[in-house]
């Protein structure tokens, strides 16, 4: 970490090959480092009176494209699987539940949005232009170690976005309820069944009710 208004994401040296093998533009990743370190300083490390406490989370952040990107390169030649999610409205605990690691993908920052424009109508929702820029402009390391990408319809917009999305990604979507009727609760066990058969797809390993019941406290 750097002056108390910075936080110093790893800037290029202990990470360079780790960053060129998962093919992302070095140059873009240091510039979009510096600029959320920047960011956050000036919104959480300015603050006054901060609890002291909040240093361990100001150094996972710091490391978050650097040491977490290579815990999860060495749980994959460890064989285990990096499943991606957008919404928990994706039930983590399968994940879990068959030893695969679930980790959040890159949106909400105006990053790669000439380039999620070459795909998408430039009047998409600035959301789904985000997580699609941060893959196609090859800034987040996070997409670039997942074996699969979970996407959910919780709007039309990302419906047809995971459709063309997939010619990048490794996609996977699930169909989400739109109301609370009997119907719509058959369809969510189904489509939540659907979800585990593709997890044990991917990953070799059953999930059992007991692996279940750990993965859901580990959840929680």
């Amino acid at each position: 970490m750097a002056d108390h208004n910075t936080l110093t994401l790893i800037m290029p040296g202990p990470y360079d090959e780790l960053w060129e093998r998962l093919n992302l533009d070095l140059t873009a990743h240091e510039g979009l480092l510096q600029v959320l370190g920047k960011f956050y300083g000036d919104i959480y490390l300015s603050q006054e009176g901060r609890l002291k406490g909040m240093e361990y989370l100001d150094f996972v952040l710091s490391e978050v494209h650097g040491l977490r990107i290579q815990e999860l390169q060495t749980a994959k030649g460890q064989g285990r699987k990096i499943i991606g999610t957008f919404c928990i409205f994706v039930p983590e605990e399968l994940i879990i539940a068959a030893d695969a690691i679930c980790v959040g993908l890159c949106a909400g920052a105006e990053v790669g949005k000439e380039a999620a424009e070459k795909l998408l109508p430039r009047n998409t929702c600035a959301l789904i232009k985000s997580f699609v820029g941060f893959k196609l402009s090859r800034l987040c390391p996070f997409f670039e170690s997942c074996d699969l990408v979970v996407g959910e319809t919780t709007c039309d917009g990302k419906k047809k976005t995971y459709e063309l999305f997939a010619d990048y990604v490794p996609m996977y979507v699930m169909e989400i309820p739109q109301m609370k009727q009997a119907s719509d609760r058959g369809l969510w066990k189904a489509e939540i069944n659907r979800f585990r058969q593709k997890i044990e797809e991917i990953t070799g390993q059953r999930i059992t009710a007991a692996k279940l019941k750990e993965a859901v406290r580990a959840a929680i």
